[in-house]
């Protein structure tokens, strides 16, 4: 007879977003200075990290745990959610008609999502979770119809294509579901060790995999994606583009390593295509672009294509590297994207790449930490972006992809040119406006130089952190096989 652990505390963190977002929802009609909204996403953050930081592992009803690997990706969407939620605020002292409550409160439930994905212990949980975690950033993205008409439609947009991905999905689910007779992913893996349904199997990884790729925007899935970060207001695109693909990949891996573990050597063949057209199609892609935020859209693309060259292996060394990448990325951009909102809000024409034009003279400090984020992002060493692509083809020459690596690198000069464009607009044209200066303002500050801080130190010394990451992955693959 199966005892089912109705351990409340392992939800703890969830438990948080969950009722403060619904006590946001509550109370806001009544509220007129809807800055309370931020204090209280705030605060949830604060208290919702102790929880994390302190409550003990466990398992609720064998559909939920909180573990090593769970653990340490939730303390990184943490500290990235928290940078997101400051440069929100800074975002919405100037476009008002966004400053409500529900926004806060989306942003708690999104992120509630994404814990319960990551914690899931069944295909199921992991697909409640997903949903979750998108459906209250459709809402975000056309929130801003008030200064944006075309953001129903990117909302539209990015609403399809998560159907789509939901599509796939569930029909994985039901060929795992057919052939298994259970939808754990100890199931899953206990009969792949036995040699038992490896055709069926890696069917329904495929479907996985497109379901994943549609939600990364990986080619072919990937037209859409820069009409929908186009349209969301600019936090959003920094949520969506950070912490929503971070916390996928990881649940992605997951995936990988506690369910299919035994189809690794598959595995590879399947995203050796996928990811190699990834990085091509982005970084070609992002050459043309004239407003920054479709280039910086199209390049996301190219960084989800990286990070999925650690997968490729089939090892938690290269599942590591993936993590690391994220977590790199993670902070590039929501650096990137602090300094952005400040730009929007000095002039909406400096979202176009011409229009900064000269921007060095007037605002040197802005565009020295434009450079520091977009060096970053191009892999120029020393740089936490360079560092966390070197791992990643050191990775692929040891596993014998050397053609991959070499490939990849090709397309990883190509990609370097939209940000050796912007500098050199920057730098080296001639100013075409008067910038009238502004306050940073803390808000805007404080996300942006921890996330320079960080890009700096990771370039400089990325040791630790690798090392972290690899220990919880050994960890919770020791103790994970250990209990099969």
């Amino acid at each position: 007879m199966v005892t089912l652990s109705l351990n409340f505390g392992v939800l703890a963190v969830e438990l948080v977003f969950l009722f403060m977002g619904l006590f946001i929802f509550l109370i806001d009609k009544f509220i007129n200075n809807k800055n309370y909204a931020f204090y209280l996403a705030f605060i949830a953050l604060v208290v919702g990290l102790g929880f994390l930081l302190f409550t003990p592992f466990g398992e609720f009803a064998q559909a939920f745990k909180t573990d090593f690997y769970a653990t340490t990706i939730k303390l990184f969407f943490l500290i990235g959610f928290l940078l997101v939620l400051f440069i929100s605020y800074f975002y919405l002292q100037t476009f008002k008609a966004l400053n409500v409550g529900e926004y806060y409160g989306l942003l708690l439930f999104s992120g509630m999502g994404a814990f319960v994905m990551l914690s899931s212990q069944d295909f199921l949980t992991l697909y409640l979770g997903m949903e979750l975690m998108s459906i209250p950033v459709y809402f975000l993205i056309a929130s801003s119809f008030v200064y944006r008409r075309a953001s129903v439609e990117g909302a539209l947009k990015y609403f399809i294509a998560g159907s789509l991905a939901s599509l796939f999905y569930l029909l994985s689910l039901g060929i795992i579901y057919y052939f298994i007779g259970a939808i754990s992913f100890k199931e899953v893996f206990i009969k792949l060790a036995q040699g038992l349904y490896k055709k069926e199997m890696i069917l329904a990884l495929l479907l996985i995999l497109s379901a994943f790729s549609v939600k990364l925007s990986l080619v072919p899935f990937h037209m859409w994606a820069p009409d929908a970060y186009e349209a969301s207001p600019l936090p959003v695109t920094s949520f969506l583009a950070s912490l929503i693909k971070f916390a996928l990949m990881a649940a992605f891996i997951k995936i990988l390593i506690v369910a299919f573990a035994p189809l690794k050597i598959s595995l590879g063949e399947l995203l050796i295509p996928i990811t190699l057209l990834t990085l091509l199609v982005g970084a070609l892609l992002a050459i043309k672009q004239d407003n920054i935020i479709r280039m910086l859209a199209y390049s996301s693309i190219t960084h989800a294509g990286y990070a999925s060259l650690g997968l490729l292996s089939g090892d938690f060394l290269g599942y590591g590297f993936t993590i690391f990448y994220m977590f790199v990325y993670l902070f590039m951009t929501v650096g990137t994207f602090g300094l952005l909102i400040y730009l929007a809000k000095l002039k909406r024409e400096f979202l176009e790449i011409p229009a900064l034009s000269g921007l060095s003279k007037d605002l040197p400090l802005i565009s020295f930490f434009v450079l520091v984020f977009f060096f970053s992002l191009a892999g120029i060493p020393p740089t936490a972006g360079f560092m966390a692509k070197f791992y990643l083809f050191v990775m692929l020459i040891k596993s014998n992809l050397l053609w991959v690596a070499l490939l990849a690198l090709l397309f990883s000069i190509i990609g370097a040119y939209p940000y050796l464009r912007v500098i050199k607009v920057i730098y080296m044209d001639k100013p075409l406006h008067v910038v009238e200066k502004e306050r940073y303002g803390f808000s805007m500050l404080f996300p942006v130089l921890i996330s320079l801080l960080v890009v700096i130190l990771l370039g400089i010394y990325p040791k630790p952190v690798i090392d972290f990451i690899q220990r919880t992955l050994y960890l919770y693959l020791s103790l994970l096989y250990f209990h099969f």
